[in-house]
């Protein structure tokens, strides 16, 4: 079927009493039939077809989309009733579970309830309305499943005690104005999709403005090499995510002077040189002892000769301690104790960044471990120096970052603001605001850049939707705004203050009206590259 073709019969349903949104063709059927005679119900060629009728419903957390041909006294009706679960602002679901019961309640009190035991497919019900008695009534369906329960009230109909009753009644063509937008429910169910009624709300004044996530002051610490040395081998390696607490030791390093640069042959003859040099000291003390007790030396020598031994024992602790810190260092024993310079954790946290490797030679000044307590941060909004004065003393702030749906919030609830900056940055015409929040599991990283709208204290009740229902239509701020079930009006919005994850509308929305607040990209997508099935879907 063409697109003109599907066009004209979906203009064609806005003849109806009750039509919010033009239907959609369905293969294999003639124009909207659902079947077993015919959704518009004519029965033969030669009869009129029957006005079909579409209602869009939002109740104890249900959304109803039906289409249904007009009703007429004992003339099957089917209704084809879209369920969707809408508890969830944050995405609908499709319900694929239950038994859904219509009732036709008259106004003496008279009722008639037709039943659909099970799902025609996921998402669509079909109960067949036959009414036995002509006149005004109220239809509800009631769903119950293990999924979502519940009863929705789809208005007041007219069961019309003949066909060409029904089709006498059809409200005139009204002319067409702005092209709505198709977006069949089996489109919205696989992909993200809710929508969200425009209404009052409460709005602060703020002011936007880029930012960055930052450690807090005190809360960030870099271990890096005091002298050049060699880094040991043995005890604990700092990894990337490792939790530590203060006074932990990271790193133990030997430095140069101790570990040596010479090979470890060089250092075996110094360490065996000192001790022959200690040996030959001890026997000359021996000697001179013995020569004093004789007689036979003066006390003077005595005391040089002890000297000579106290050096030279020196000498081999030296030797000794630098060939066990260069074996250290070689085979992982470690050195001797007190003889390395341990790099201690100054502060309880997880470690962002770690160069350590056993046995490696760094240089003075090397960045070696850094460690970070992520509990708190710092948010730092770089705000215009023409709206730096309506911040002075912003109560708090809102932003988003990549990668989070959701909005976060910093007041005096959630945390505080620290400082505002008292110089204009040369090159950015800037002032930085910092505010102070707390990160109890982590999900917020520092250096993660952030859209920010700062809080002025000003606040106003206005007209307002999601923010996330507003697209970028070549430059122009859009809405898709719900017709029906699923043809939708794109319109250009006119936004105002935007506070707390919603927009202020100054034109474009009227109270009540419900825009897609979920997959209205996709839906702009859709738009763009004409993806419309081109049959609809059949029932």
């Amino acid at each position: 079927m063409s697109r003109p073709h599907l066009l004209s019969l979906a203009f064609a349903c806005m003849l109806a009493t009750s039509c919010k949104d033009p239907g959609h063709a369905h293969e294999g059927e003639a124009a909207h039939g659902h079947g077993e005679g015919a959704a518009h119900g004519a029965t033969n060629a030669t009869e009129p077809e029957r006005p079909g009728l579409t209602v869009t419903v939002y109740q104890e957390g249900l959304e109803l989309f039906m289409e249904y041909p007009a009703l007429v006294v004992g003339q099957p009706s089917p209704l084809v009733a879209h369920f969707t679960d809408a508890r969830d602002p944050e995405g609908f679901k499709v319900v694929t579970k239950g038994r859904v019961t219509a009732t036709l309640r008259y106004a003496d009190g008279a009722e008639e309830r037709f039943v659909a035991e099970k799902l025609l497919r996921d998402g669509i019900f079909k109960p067949e309305v036959r009414p036995t008695k002509p006149g005004a009534a109220t239809l509800t369906l009631r769903l119950e499943g293990e999924q979502v329960s519940g009863t929705v009230e789809a208005g007041q109909v007219m069961v019309h005690p003949s066909l060409a009753a029904a089709v006498a009644a059809a409200s005139p063509e009204e002319s067409a104005g702005a092209p709505s937008v198709p977006f069949l429910k089996e489109q919205q169910w696989k992909t993200r999709y809710a929508t969200t009624p425009a209404e009052a709300r409460v709005l602060q004044g703020g002011v936007r403005a880029n930012g960055e996530l930052k450690p807090v002051a005190g809360q960030a610490a870099e271990l890096s090499a005091p002298v050049a040395g060699r880094i040991l081998v043995g005890g604990l390696v700092p990894h990337l995510g490792q939790r530590v607490k203060a006074g932990d030791v990271l790193v133990r390093l030997a430095p140069t002077a101790m570990a040596g640069t010479t090979d470890l042959a060089t250092v075996e003859m110094e360490a065996a040189r000192a001790r022959a040099e200690l040996g030959l000291a001890e026997r000359e003390v021996t000697r001179a002892e013995e020569m004093f007790a004789a007689k036979a030396l003066p006390e003077k020598q005595l005391d040089t000769a002890r000297v000579a031994r106290e050096v030279a024992a020196a000498k081999v602790a030296a030797t000794e301690r630098q060939l066990s810190l260069y074996r250290g260092t070689q085979s992982g024993a470690g050195g001797a104790g007190g003889a390395a310079f341990e790099l201690r954790s100054p502060l309880e946290g997880v470690v962002s960044f770690a160069d350590v490797t056993p046995g490696a030679v760094v240089q003075a000044g090397t960045r070696l471990v850094s460690v970070l307590n992520p509990s708190r941060l710092w948010l730092e909004a770089k705000v215009y120096e023409v709206d730096a004065p309506k911040v002075e003393h912003s109560p708090g702030a809102a932003f988003t970052v990549a990668g989070f749906t959701r909005e976060f919030t910093v007041d005096e609830k959630t945390g505080r603001r620290v400082a505002v900056g008292t110089v204009v940055d040369p090159e950015t015409r800037t002032v930085p605001v910092l505010f102070e929040l707390p990160n109890p599991e982590g999900m917020l990283k520092p250096g993660m850049f952030a859209k920010v709208t700062l809080y002025t204290g000003e606040t106003v009740r206005a007209l307002a939707v999601p923010e996330a229902a507003v697209v970028d239509d070549n430059g122009r701020p859009t809405v898709f705004v719900m017709e029906g079930g699923e043809s939708f009006f794109k319109r250009t919005l006119r936004p105002g203050i935007r506070s707390g994850g919603w927009v202020q509308v100054l034109d474009g929305v009227k109270e009540g009206e419900r825009v897609v607040s979920r997959g209205a990209y996709e839906l702009k997508l859709s738009t763009a590259t004409g993806a419309i099935p081109e049959h609809g879907h059949q029932h």
